[in-house]
């Protein structure tokens, strides 16, 4: 870890006293830094590390994470709550101003849901960024370790959606949950129908959740009777896009441009 840690430190010092915002994306799979040289411009740096691993960090570590990078502003888009804590205490004594995106941080979106506390701002911040692009009616998918559909009206309501298991998440949970079946890879190319074990899971995997995604998107759109837009992000998104019937807008980082996005919306409050 600490070769790695010395590799990122180094990496980042490139760009050290240009920054003027870091975006800190906690997921349950990947922490993503994303490094704006200004939070008016949407280029920026990246750098990632395992959930797990960061979980074991200790102040040092974080110390050097962010010794070239302490005169910005900062925001926090996080649905792993103890690594949000244990960020937000460091992050508070190392940067000018920090937003911890919640359900309450203005967005410019309204949740129409029940209990909005528990919508996860990752699919906020998401559908805020594609809301910015298409200013339409939107389902956005986000394929991470959860695949997600969201919807949000031309009006700015984000209706809610839905939740499945993501790929990697079903992939692993097969080689956890039974005796024979091998943990695949899932770049791989398979045949339809599955002529072999591997190619029989990735086209589960695979094509289960192309057409898990377009149905229940067909169905929310009878349900509201209007056509939405599809934008797909997320860690899986360009394994997803390959097998995707509907027409549909890919960006990867969606939830990272979202956040900056929101910063812009709240760095007067």
């Amino acid at each position: 870890m600490m070769e790695l840690m010395k590799k990122s430190v180094q990496e980042m010092s490139l760009y050290s006293g240009q920054n003027e915002l870091v975006a800190i994306k906690i997921g349950n799979s990947t922490v993503n830094f994303a490094f704006f040289r200004t939070p008016c411009c949407s280029d920026f740096d990246m750098i990632s590390f395992e959930t797990k691993e960061i979980l074991n960090w200790e102040y040092d570590s974080l110390c050097r994470l962010f010794s070239n990078h302490q005169n910005c502003d900062c925001i926090v888009c996080s649905v792993v709550p103890e690594l949000t804590e244990k960020f937000f205490s460091f992050l508070k004594k190392v940067y000018n101003k920090v937003i911890v995106i919640t359900s309450k941080t203005p967005s410019g979106l309204s949740l129409r849901i029940r209990n909005p506390e528990s919508f996860g701002v990752d699919r906020l911040a998401a559908t805020v960024a594609a809301y910015e692009l298409f200013k339409k009616n939107i389902a956005v998918v986000d394929a991470g370790t959860a695949t997600t559909i969201t919807v949000v009206t031309q009006e700015g309501e984000i209706l809610g959606g839905a939740i499945m298991p993501g790929l990697g998440t079903m992939n692993y949970s097969l080689k956890e949950k039974t005796a024979s079946l091998p943990l695949v890879d899932l770049e791989k190319d398979f045949d339809v129908p599955g002529i072999d074990t591997h190619s029989a899971i990735l086209s589960g995997i695979l094509l289960g959740t192309v057409y898990a995604i377009e149905g229940i998107i067909g169905d929310i759109e009878k349900k509201i009777n209007h056509k939405l837009e599809i934008v797909l992000t997320g860690g899986y998104s360009q394994l997803l896009s390959k097998y995707m019937h509907k027409k549909h807008l890919l960006n990867k980082h969606l939830v990272i441009e979202g956040m900056r996005l929101i910063y812009l919306k709240n760095i007067k409050n």
